[in-house]
Formats: C-alpha cells, sequence, structure tokens
C-alpha cells in the first residue's frame, strides 16, 4: 500500500537536503528571505535600500526570477543578525542553489528553455497531475515511441546522430527521477482518448507502448485516465492544444505550481499566497490564473474522463489492436 496517499496530508519533502535540485532551492530560499523580511516588519524597498542594492534586486530574490548573488544574501543575513537556524537554512539552500540541475552538465544543449523549471521541479513534488492532448506524456512514453515522435522534428541526417540519442536518454533519466524514489509523487495522468488510435510508429512500437502504459497503471501511486472524444470540455490554448500539469509539494513545501504548455513556449502560475485578511474572506475577491487553470483540470478530470477502469478496458482494446 503507498504510504499516505493523499498529496494535501503529506509532508514535503526535505528542503535542503542533497536530493533538493537547483530550482527547488533557489524558489525555498527566496520564500525564506521573504518570510525573514517580513517577520522584521519590512518592505522590500526598505530591505534593499538598507543592504544598498536595488529593490529590483530583492523582488528577483524572493521571486526566483533570477539566480542569486552570494553578495545579496550575506548582506541580507548580516542586516537581520542571523545566526543558528535561520543562517544554516539560507546558507545550505544558496549553496544548493549554486550547483547544475541533472540535466544541464550532460542534456543542456537538448532541453528547452520553456521546459526547465518543471524539470527542475517535478522530482520534489509529492503529487503530480497532467494532461496531454495529442501525445501519450513524456513522463510515461517508452524509448521506441520516444524515438520515433522525436525523429518528426529532426532532418533524415539527423536520425541517427548524437543529439537524438541524448534526447531519449534524457527523457528517460528523467522519468527515473520520477518514479525511482524511495517515495514517488502520487501521480494521475490524463490523456486524450486519441493518443491510443494517433500512430508514433509501428504496430510494435505502438503495442509496447500500450503494454508500458497497462504496467504504469497498475503501480498504486499512478492513476491513468483518457479524456473521451464525445465529451465537451472548456477550451483554451492548454486544453486544446499544449498540455497541463499540476504540481503539489505538500505541507511546509514549494507553493503548488500549474504549467500550462504551448508552442514551443509554457506559462507557469503559483498558488498565491494569501494575507490575513484575505483568508478570513468566504470566498476570492477575485479569480487568480493559478485557480484558473487548476479549476479547468478538475473539470477535465471530474467531467470529460473515463473512469480507472474503464481507462484500462481501452487500454486492453489499444493493445489487441496493434497486436
Amino acid at each position: 500500500m503507498f504510504p499516505d496517499p493523499i498529496p494535501i496530508n503529506r509532508l514535503a519533502r526535505h528542503t535542503a537536503g542533497p536530493d533538493t535540485t537547483k530550482t527547488a532551492a533557489i524558489i525555498m530560499l527566496g520564500l525564506a528571505v521573504k518570510d525573514l523580511r517580513d517577520a522584521a516588519g519590512l518592505t522590500q524597498k526598505e530591505l534593499a535600500k538598507a543592504i544598498l542594492v536595488s529593490n529590483s534586486t530583492i523582488s528577483r530574490l524572493e521571486n526566483a526570477d533570477s539566480m542569486p548573488e552570494g553578495r545579496t544574501v550575506e548582506a541580507v543575513m548580516a542586516y537581520l543578525k542571523l545566526d543558528g537556524p535561520a543562517r544554516d537554512n539560507l546558507t545550505m539552500l544558496f549553496s544548493r542553489a549554486q550547483e547544475p540541475e541533472w540535466f544541464q552538465n550532460r542534456f543542456d544543449d537538448c532541453t528547452p528553455d520553456y521546459l526547465r523549471r518543471l524539470l527542475g521541479l517535478e522530482s520534489v513534488a509529492i503529487g503530480l497531475t497532467t494532461y496531454d492532448v495529442r501525445l501519450v506524456s513524456g513522463l510515461l512514453q517508452t524509448p521506441e515511441y520516444a524515438s520515433c515522435i522525436l525523429r518528426t522534428g529532426l532532418h533524415l541526417t539527423e536520425w541517427d546522430s548524437p543529439e537524438m540519442a541524448l534526447r531519449v536518454a534524457m527523457r528517460r533519466e528523467r522519468q527515473e527521477r520520477v518514479f525511482s524514489q524511495a517515495e514517488p509523487p502520487r501521480c494521475v495522468f490524463l490523456m486524450d482518448e486519441s493518443v491510443l488510435l494517433r500512430r508514433a510508429g509501428s504496430d510494435e512500437v505502438m503495442r509496447g507502448q500500450m503494454l508500458h502504459l497497462v504496467e504504469m497503471a497498475g503501480l498504486p501511486h499512478i492513476t491513468i485516465r483518457f479524456v473521451l472524444l464525445d465529451r465537451m470540455i472548456a477550451g483554451n490554448e492548454a486544453s486544446m492544444a499544449g498540455g497541463m500539469a499540476h504540481l503539489q509539494f505538500g505541507r511546509g513545501g514549494l507553493p503548488d505550481l500549474v504549467y500550462v504548455e504551448g508552442y514551443r513556449k509554457a506559462d507557469y502560475y503559483n498558488k498565491p499566497a494569501l494575507s490575513a485578511e484575505e483568508r478570513a474572506k468566504p470566498w476570492p475577491t477575485k479569480e487568480n490564473d493559478f485557480e484558473r487553470h487548476l479549476q479547468l483540470l478538475l473539470r477535465i478530470q471530474g467531467e470529460a474522463c473515463a473512469s480507472p477502469m474503464e481507462s484500462r478496458r481501452m487500454l486492453d482494446e489499444a493493445v489487441a489492436r496493434y497486436s
């Protein structure tokens, strides 16, 4: 039995440990600085003026918009007179933020810029819900299926190139980092029914991919459901053209994140931190982008998907179709 299966009830992964990614460390560092600044009763402008940096420098640090600078972090710790666990925590997070992401040493040239933040965060999530429109989710693709997909974007002379092999290897390592953990994230994969029909290679390739989905769906921490073609879904760029992912990080961890993919680009929406006054209201004063996209993902899951059992039957039919 998978321990504590409901992500919202699980504690976050240790944020300053050796398994923490560079991206997660940068975000946690910014959140820690913001919390310490708020506890000291300072605005961003006041802290920036006190340590002789621009207001935008503090904003970028807290929002993880750029690599943190050592002199800025040190100045913040000195001005706030941090010592003990608070200083140790910031020091550890800053140290981890200087190390490369797992994909940077070997796969840097073939990793799209828009995907890097997602790759740096999905392995530290404790809950992951994705929706893919046209293809099997990258986290579930077999090497053979992935090779067929990747070849369509390359010239014929590049099919046997080192870059092709690197792209497939990167996809495989990405899967290993998410699924081979002692406690992998609780995953729900929503895929359009058309991925069962859309050919991405020979019958052998397609049958192997379908069998792999059957195997993955049998794991206790993975649910696979198909969005039925005869169901009406709310439409926007993500639901009709690209895909979405909702990452949950658990209590005490990073803010929840929604990833929305388009053509050669992606947007990232964090769960907003509400003030005490806002939290006391019976409903939010206005909808934000995070909530809007999360509601769309939940609607697709609740209104347009086959059940896990029905989805398994559809997979069995697909296996037979390609046999």
